[in-house]
Parts: C-alpha cells; structure tokens; sequence
C-alpha cells in the first residue's frame, strides 16, 4: 500500500509543478509582451526580458524553454514553452506553453485630431 500511495503523492507533486511552470511561463510571456509593445522596443526586447524572466524563476524547474516574439502592425505576441522536469521515474517530462499578446503603444501628441 505504501508504494502505491508514494507513487500517488508524486503524482500530485509533479502537477503542482507544472502548474507553477505554467504561471511562471504566463507571467514572463505577459511581461515580455508589455515589453516589447513599448515604443522603440522591438519583439526582441520582450523575448529577450522572456527568456530572462524565465530562466530566474523557474530556474532548474524546467528544461529546453524556447521563446519567440513576432510583431504586427498593431500588437505584438510573444510565446513560450519549457519542459517540466520530471519526478516520477520512466516518465517524460510535460511541456507547458503560454502566449501573450499586447497592442502596441502609440505616441499622440497634444492637440493632435482623434
């Protein structure tokens, strides 16, 4: 019995750990998108604050995270995905993504027509 609930445990433990990969991967994706939608901030800039976010938080948590960003003419997305390292021998890993999109922001000066 003592197995099978030991093996029940890292089952639960190893899908809260996805899960928190998965609210890290979010979180970066949002903030990198923000980044990148400022003005003269390029993709780039947001995938790069991404990876950066990423690789602090979730640290050794997960393995082979891949972000990319691409802009459009009025937003801009950037999306990540991480394998989550696995606990429970014999078993592969689970891979979470998460994207963000952000319009990007405009300067209008004062006076200017709406």
């Amino acid at each position: 019995m003592i197995p099978v609930v030991l093996l029940a445990v890292l089952f639960v433990v190893q899908f809260a750990l996805a899960y928190h990969a998965r609210q890290v991967l979010a979180g970066a994706t949002q903030d990198g998108a923000a980044a990148a939608a400022r003005v003269d901030a390029s993709p780039a800039d947001g995938a790069e604050l991404t990876r950066a976010l990423i690789e602090s938080s979730a640290g050794s948590l997960v393995d082979d995270a891949s972000v990319s960003a691409e802009g459009g003419a009025q937003t801009v997305t950037v999306r990540a995905s991480a394998q989550v390292v696995s606990l429970i021998p014999f078993v592969g890993g689970i891979t979470v993504r998460a994207s963000s999109t952000a319009k990007l922001e405009t300067f209008d000066p004062q006076g200017a027509a709406p």
